[in-house]
């Protein structure tokens, strides 16, 4: 099983740091983003975008990643400015969770941005207030090459430093770099002097 990375992973990290400071009776996720006034107030949650910026050399599957996690706060009202100001403290309510807990903090290399945006509407007597932010984080992430071919074969071939031919060059030699230039003082000398050859069954 494949445990969750980039978003979903984060997404749940930030979703058990609500749940931790129970900053609303309704926490959502990936969440509808309509909630029926008996549910309010509310707090949704869903993954945004992200974006992975490779970091590891030579083909290594390293990565920068930045991951936005999107969160729409609702609260209700007798009038707009009640809305607002209940909206208000309940988006105080949600920054705080999530920047103060430390399991989120040891995921999150960095928080880049928080970009926001507050409404207020009326609905026949009833007034709704709703902030809509979107949290873009950098995580690291790394996958390791999946190994699963089964080992077959192992040939070793040994070519000894204090078993040497002083003048002697040899055709093929299995080490071609590491053979000392003649006239030599030890080895390796280009022949091999011991070979162990194991096949596995399969």
């Amino acid at each position: 099983m494949v445990d969750p990375l980039g978003r979903a992973g984060l997404r749940l990290a930030v979703i058990a740091a609500l749940q931790a400071r129970q900053v609303a009776p309704t926490l959502q996720s990936p969440g509808d983003w309509s909630t029926p006034p008996a549910k309010l107030p509310a707090v949704l949650v869903r993954p945004g975008g992200e974006r992975k910026d490779g970091t590891g050399p030579n083909g290594e599957t390293q990565f920068n990643s930045t991951a936005t996690i999107e969160i729409r706060a609702i609260e209700k009202g007798a009038t707009g400015e009640a809305a607002l100001a209940a909206v208000e403290l309940l988006g105080a309510k949600v920054e705080d969770a999530i920047f103060r807990d430390i399991p989120l903090r040891k995921l999150v290399q960095q928080f880049i941005r928080v970009e926001s945006i507050t409404e207020v509407k009326a609905d026949g007597k009833e007034h709704f207030a709703a902030i809509s932010m979107a949290i873009s984080c950098e995580i690291f992430e790394a996958f390791d090459p999946d190994v699963t071919a089964s080992l077959q074969r192992i040939h070793l071939t040994a070519d000894l430093t204090n078993v040497a031919d002083l003048i002697g060059t040899y055709p093929d030699p299995p080490f071609p770099d590491a053979i000392a230039p003649v006239p030599r003082t030890s080895g390796p000398d280009g022949r091999a002097e011991g070979e162990v050859d194991i096949q596995f069954p399969q």
